[in-house]
Order: structure tokens, then sequence, then C-alpha cells
């Protein structure tokens, strides 16, 4: 898929990185991340999948990478049958620059009793005018 300049969109995104904390929500990556978390807590795989770019890679701990939309939806569909739910984020830093944006943050999530906390690293991009998630690598912290 032909992928669109981002000067302009990341533009707007750096200023808006800028503000205080407070207009967090007006963030385009913390609006995808809403986006991710709500269709995650709806146990909706395939809308989640469609917040990743047709091509993106998912690094799971300790599993194989998870290639495209399609394979993507299936890990999560095999999550939430396993128990997932609940998801939590809280983004800690995003850093743009005219070609992509990457995004580290942590979240927690319930799996049947256990509730695991992870630490994410997302790297974003816009493809046909979305911004959508092209790599998500994370792990495991703490399983309580």
């Amino acid at each position: 898929m032909p992928r669109l300049p981002l000067r302009a969109a990341l533009s707007a995104l750096t200023a808006l990185l800028l503000a205080t904390a407070a207009a967090a929500q007006d963030n385009p990556i913390i609006a995808r991340m809403t986006q991710l978390a709500e269709a995650y807590n709806a146990q909706d795989a395939a809308a989640v999948a469609a917040i990743y770019s047709p091509d993106a890679v998912l690094l799971p701990p300790g599993q194989a990478s998870v290639r495209g939309r399609e394979a993507i939806a299936a890990h999560y569909a095999q999550a939430f049958a396993a128990g997932a739910r609940e998801l939590q984020f809280m983004t800690f830093d995003i850093r743009a620059n005219d070609d992509m944006a990457v995004e580290i943050g942590e979240t927690v999530v319930m799996v049947g009793p256990q509730r695991i906390v992870g630490r994410y690293m997302h790297l974003w991009e816009v493809t046909d005018g979305q911004i959508l998630l092209t790599r998500d690598m994370y792990h495991v912290l703490l399983v309580e």
C-alpha cells in the first residue's frame, strides 16, 4: 500500500506532544491506542487488527512473530478465548519525525484470574491517510 508523507500529520503530532498532559486525549497516537483498548475490551479481534497496517508485525514474548493483519486478528481471537480482557494502557513517551512515530508505554491486562503488567514499544506510520500500527513489541514485567 502506498505510504503518504508524514510531514503534515507529524507536524501536528509534534505540536501536540509539546502540549500539557491534560491535552493527551488530543494526541492522534493516544486516540488510536484508546480505539485499540476499546476494541480489545469489546473482545473484537477484527477491530483490534484493523488498527494494524496490512503488513504489520506483532512480536509477543516467547513466541514467533505474528505477521499480517489476518494473523494478528487470529492472535487476538486466541488471546480472548484464553480469557484476556480489561486492557488498560499508559503511554510514557512518543517520538515522531517525518517518517514515523515511536511510542513506549505499559499495559495492564487480566487473563483469567491473573493481572499481567507489560511494557510495549510501537512503531506507527501513516498509510492511506490513517495512522496505523506497523510494529508491536511487548514483554511481561509482572504477573500477579
